[in-house]
């Protein structure tokens, strides 16, 4: 790397981490990674990205004399380019860049969510959960009005994302709930099997509201398909299956900007784009909540359809 990245690479993380005192992130570090090796995937050049890989080592060495007192961090820093580095050499990924499928900010997006785990959330989504929303059986009952159901042959609905990676959902029941004003709504269960960037599938069950005839629309596809099913908002909500869903929401002022988090007590947005956000309601969380609660006290043995093959994934989430 020459002196003018070494250069580049010290102002930006002066201005990155003004009055902070702590050096690069995992953030700053692969947005800079993106930017410095985007162009030199399309070129297969095993020998330059070699030395890319040791010149951003021996920079984070330099910073980390800077900042002393933090050894792990830097060798968890070192461990994210090393990762990098293996990930744009795959095959898979040098041909999605090649095709232009895969843009510099949807290869470090990628990058974060699906290979780092990056959580977004600054917030816990179990901070949402309140008893008092959900409306009970009788006055004085501690019993939830709210119920679980299964069918068999639920319709399928298939869909492939910017990168190719294809996502299957199955509908397989409902969860119905009264609101503690009267309210009654219900919540799609799907089993969603999709293709991991390894090559590897996973399935997960997962409690959501997708309005379907909308996945036409190429920006709510990708909202759905990219932010709501994304590995890291269906395994690091701390929600269980509930994922909460997109909505169509004008940015209410300057400072919702995309990428930024807001919570209340009664939801939680993760601004998407101008467009979309990615939104946690308190009452439908806590109708899952209740609803699992209801189906883990319940006699094993009495519950079939689905039972033995997907129970497993609701028992720790009425318990958080």
């Amino acid at each position: 790397m020459n002196n003018s990245y070494e250069q580049g690479y010290e102002k930006k993380n002066e201005a990155n981490n003004a009055g902070k005192n702590n050096g690069s992130t995992t953030e700053s570090l692969v947005r800079l990674l993106v930017t410095t090796c985007y162009s030199r995937i399309n070129l297969s050049d095993a020998t330059k990205l070699g030395t890319l890989r040791k010149q951003f080592k021996e920079m984070l060495s330099m910073e980390e004399r800077k900042y002393q007192g933090q050894q792990e961090k830097y060798n968890n820093l070192r461990n994210v380019i090393d990762l990098f580095f293996d990930y744009i050499t795959d095959d898979r990924v040098v041909a999605q860049v090649r095709s232009g499928k895969l843009t510099k900010k949807s290869l470090e997006t990628n990058f974060l969510a699906d290979i780092m785990s990056v959580p977004k959330r600054k917030f816990d989504m179990k901070d949402l959960y309140r008893t008092d929303l959900i409306a009970s059986v009788g006055k004085n009952s501690s019993t939830k009005n709210v119920r679980i159901s299964f069918k068999n042959n639920g319709q399928e609905h298939i869909y492939t994302d910017n990168n190719g990676r294809s996502y299957k959902l199955t509908d397989i029941g409902s969860i119905v709930y009264e609101e503690w004003g009267g309210i009654k709504s219900d919540l799609t269960i799907y089993q969603l099997e999709k293709k991991l960037l390894n090559g590897e599938t996973s399935k997960d069950l997962i409690c959501t509201r997708i309005i379907i005839s909308e996945m036409e629309n190429p920006k709510y596809k990708k909202a759905v398909l990219e932010e709501l099913l994304s590995e890291n908002n269906i395994h690091k909500s701390n929600a269980g299956i509930y994922v909460g869903q997109i909505l169509k929401r004008k940015q209410s002022n300057n400072k919702d900007l995309p990428h930024t988090e807001h919570q209340t007590t009664n939801e939680y947005t993760y601004r998407i784009d101008d467009e979309y956000v990615l939104e946690y309601d308190a009452t439908e969380l806590s109708a899952v909540v209740e609803a699992i609660k209801q189906i883990v006290n319940q006699d094993r043995e009495k519950n079939t359809n689905y039972r033995s093959n997907n129970m497993g994934q609701f028992d720790d989430l009425g318990t958080r």
